[in-house]
Parts: structure tokens; C-alpha cells; sequence
């Protein structure tokens, strides 16, 4: 399980049992959201900053999927 943060939103990122699938947790305006990605780099990078530019599109990435979940289900 990795760890990340993007505009103030704290989320984790884990391997799931399926291969190529990592689901994404986070706690988003007071909302538990569960999301799935198929994106290996946001994985990958997300507590690398060895790429800065990856690193930050990790992130980025993981916000995003969390905001459409959040607007997917609430909105």
C-alpha cells in the first residue's frame, strides 16, 4: 500500500487480486471512495520522486479518479 497527497486529499493506492488493477481509497468531502485504475505508473510513481513529472502525474491521476468517482456517485 502506498501513500499519497494532492490538494489537501489524502488517498492510498494498493495491488488488488487482479492482475494490473490497483484500487485507490480516500476520504473526499466527507465520503469514503473506493475507485479502481489500470494505470501501473500512477502505482509505480507514486512514492517516487526520482521523476518529478511522473511523480506529479501519479498524483494528479489519483485526485482525478477519486473527484469523478465522488462526482460519479454524489452528483
Amino acid at each position: 500500500m502506498k501513500y499519497g497527497t494532492f490538494r489537501k486529499v489524502n488517498f492510498t493506492i494498493e495491488l488488488t487480486h487482479m492482475y494490473g488493477h490497483y484500487m485507490i481509497r480516500a476520504m473526499y468531502r466527507g465520503k469514503e471512495i473506493k475507485v479502481m485504475t489500470t494505470d501501473s505508473e500512477a502505482y509505480d510513481f507514486l512514492n517516487d520522486d526520482s521523476d518529478k513529472e511522473k511523480h506529479q502525474d501519479a498524483r494528479r491521476h489519483c485526485y482525478n479518479k477519486i473527484t469523478d468517482e465522488y462526482d460519479r456517485l454524489y452528483r
